[in-house]
């Protein structure tokens, strides 16, 4: 799904909106706009310590898209099956309801969305993912 804007504003929005279409609330945010797309999701200083489990309990992570989840594929991959291992929900604006990546229909679903994101493949900077509860 593109958006006409991916301005932050626009992006916490979008958040907000996919959080609480699963029934859940955003408890914080990892705003990563100053950092490089060069840096993977684990060492993000915003995001990083919520992967790393540093920041207390959560049940899922919510991007405005998914090129907005991490640096390239690959982080994207790692990310999500982060989530499905420690069974937290994985939600992305634009998708219905959460990823199930143990579902082979919608994990192919899910790599199949990566390859087509084109600020992945360009390498552009992922910024906005919201940590939630349900």
């Amino acid at each position: 799904m593109k958006l006409a804007t991916s301005s932050p504003e626009r992006q916490r929005e979008d958040v907000l909106t996919a959080a609480a279409s699963v029934g859940g609330h955003i408890i914080g945010w990892a705003d990563d706009w100053e950092v490089s797309g060069a840096t993977d999701s684990m060492t993000r200083p915003k995001l990083g310590p919520w992967l790393r489990d540093e920041r207390g309990p959560y049940d899922g992570l919510v991007a405005a898209a998914m090129d907005r989840l991490g640096r390239n594929v690959v982080d994207c991959l790692n990310t999500g099956y982060k989530m499905r291992d420690e069974g937290k929900l994985l939600v992305i604006y634009g998708h219905d309801g959460p990823w199930d990546l143990d579902d082979q229909v919608d994990e192919n679903r899910f790599t199949g969305f990566l390859r087509g994101c084109p600020g992945l493949q360009a390498g552009e900077e992922s910024d906005s993912c919201g940590a939630g509860q349900g």
